[in-house]
């Protein structure tokens, strides 16, 4: 596992890298792919089921420094020449079959069955002993492991694996492995935006074949990749754009996507990076099990801060300072959420994704009975412009972000992670600037200069090419930050911070920053237009040597519900600048 891990550690090249993926399922058991790619991603479950390690910096240091029969200072000293901890137990290398057995013993070879046993064990120590738990289990996986395998270890245990892979590169390596074509990755990646987890599919590939893949289904307590909505650049588009004699107009909310699935009398939330969330809303949870007639079901909606007296909605700001462990209560009262259901996608142990959203809708209206934290998005059925613009003003006069529109043929079914124009998303202009804002990733800084001494002066900002699986960057931004946030960015980085381009990252060395970060923090961010631009990769046309770029960006927020791949694509960047 470490030789096809430090081959892709080498290569730049994405082709190579899928077929060293390729490669490596072509030698997992059917037992331990699912593990192999857990450990691709720096992970050692799905990321719904929120299995936490635990380790931090100082806790692998000291695993380190145990498993290598050295002080703590020795690996502090390495630590601050080599900066890759990974390196560091590399570097000191050393093999002992046992160092620790009360805490996990290891017989015969180390195996990735064995490291995820391990590891899993790390996550699972609480109490008060919890850290010397962890700090000796690492400690004895890594004391059995080889010196190229304790780099890995020691990486994955910190979750940084700097590999470069990313999960549709993944995909890609299983297409390739099983069905002889990294072209067959389509149904694959229908099946993960289904069921949420490379390792499920990679099982059930390796066991099943592509049938078993197709078999996948929604389930619940096992969240799908949420449904996203197109845009267009006038309004007219619109009707032009959804196939369907009759659309949906939507109220469309500043808050934060909440998938709820309800199984009896027990609720669980997540969020559109499909990570748990029950614990920050217990108002909606409490609604759910409470007003929603199904015995088993799975809603899509927004959770939206609002105030009940002034009968009004409030900020996406306030609805974010939900996401906390502590102070839930007091927060519940100073920033109360209502549950805005727009979809079902699950109902008494049935998927509704191939119904139509006519249909759909019929459902929701059956089941979703409502109450003060929980109720039916607000909609109107139209098909004609006039009657659109009028539901649009009106929300915007509410204090609404616009409308979505979305299409009411029979075909019209539930599309997991898909962009199509079945729905589209509409709000106000900016005036001469684009209709819409746009979310990147932050990639890279520029040190700052002047009052921004001893800050960054400016952000390295790129799009998502969903494709090629690569970010290509698009804009420098050093606008719209308060002094405050600039004076913040180093510590609100920090943790994404490497010492190397980001593999999948493609950049010219005409904007090449001071300082790379891997694609982690994902921000919004408003411009003028889209231009030609000989340095910015986005769209890279090679005949004319030239890609897209922002004009004029400005900070608008930071996105924490967003993932990097849930960042602006390129095509859409494409779309906007026709």
């Amino acid at each position: 596992m470490s030789d096809y891990l430090s081959k892709l550690e080498e290569t730049s090249s994405r082709n190579d890298m899928i077929k060293i993926l390729s490669d490596l399922f072509k030698e997992s058991s059917t037992d331990e792919i699912d593990k192999v790619a857990y450990f691709l991603t720096g992970s050692i479950a799905a990321g719904y089921k929120d299995v936490q390690l635990g380790i931090g910096e100082s806790m692998a240091k000291s695993s380190i420094a145990l498993a290598s029969d050295v002080d703590e200072d020795e690996v502090e000293d390495m630590m601050k020449n080599l900066g890759d901890l990974g390196d560091v137990a590399y570097k000191l290398g050393g093999e002992k079959d046992s160092l620790y057995p009360e805490f996990f013993k290891v017989e015969g070879d180390l195996t990735v069955d064995k490291v995820h046993e391990g590891l899993m064990r790390v996550a699972e120590a609480s109490g008060e002993s919890s850290q010397e738990t962890k700090v000796k289990t690492l400690a004895s996986i890594v004391a059995a492991a080889d010196s190229a395998s304790r780099r890995y270890i020691v990486r994955l245990s910190v979750q940084q694996m700097r590999l470069g892979v990313g999960d549709m590169t993944i995909l890609d390596g299983l297409a390739d492995s099983f069905l002889g074509s990294k072209d067959e990755r389509p149904p694959l990646e229908h099946a993960y935006n289904v069921c949420s987890d490379l390792g499920y599919v990679a099982k059930i590939l390796s066991k099943s074949g592509l049938d078993g893949v197709k078999r996948i289904r929604v389930a619940l307590n096992r969240p799908l990749k949420p449904m996203l909505a197109q845009r267009v650049d006038k309004m007219s588009d619109i009707l032009e754009k959804i196939d369907s004699d009759e659309i949906s107009v939507e109220e469309k909310y500043d808050g934060e996507r909440v998938q709820a699935h309800k199984d009896g009398d027990k609720v669980r939330l997540y969020s559109r990076r499909l990570n748990e969330i029950t614990q920050q809303f217990p108002e909606i949870v409490k609604s759910v099990a409470r007003h929603v007639e199904a015995e088993t079901v799975i809603l899509d909606g927004e959770a939206v801060a609002y105030d009940f007296e002034k009968e009004n909605y409030m900020s996406f700001q306030k609805v974010m300072s939900r996401r906390r462990k502590y102070d839930v209560d007091e927060f519940m009262s100073k920033v109360p959420v209502k549950y805005m259901v727009f979809d079902i996608i699950y109902r008494n142990g049935s998927s509704m994704m191939r119904k139509s959203y006519s249909e759909r809708l019929e459902n929701l209206k059956e089941v979703l009975k409502g109450d003060k934290h929980m109720s039916s998005t607000g909609r109107i059925k139209t098909s004609k412009l006039e009657d659109l613009d009028d539901f649009f003003q009106n929300c915007i006069g509410r204090g609404l972000e616009g409308v979505v529109c979305k299409s009411l043929a029979n075909d019209s079914y539930y599309r997991a992670g898909a962009r199509e124009w079945s729905w589209i998303k509409w709000k106000p202009s900016y005036g001469s600037e684009l209709a819409d804002t746009v979310d990147l990733v932050v990639v890279g800084a520029y040190a700052g200069r002047g009052k921004r001494s001893g800050t960054y002066g400016a952000l390295l900002c790129a799009s998502y090419n969903h494709e090629k699986d690569v970010y290509q960057t698009v804009c420098k931004l050093g606008a719209g930050f308060k002094d405050e946030d600039l004076q913040n960015l180093p510590d609100k980085l920090k943790d994404a911070r490497t010492n190397d381009k980001p593999v999948r990252l493609e950049v010219t060395k005409q904007v090449e920053p001071d300082y790379w970060f891997q694609p982690v923090y994902v921000l919004e961010v408003k411009a003028s237009e889209i231009t030609e631009s000989p340095v910015h990769t986005c769209n890279w046309d090679k005949d004319k040597g030239r890609g897209l770029a922002l004009r004029f960006p400005r900070f608008e927020r930071w996105r924490p519900e967003k993932s990097a791949e849930d960042a602006t694509t390129v095509e859409e960047i494409v779309e906007m600048s026709k």
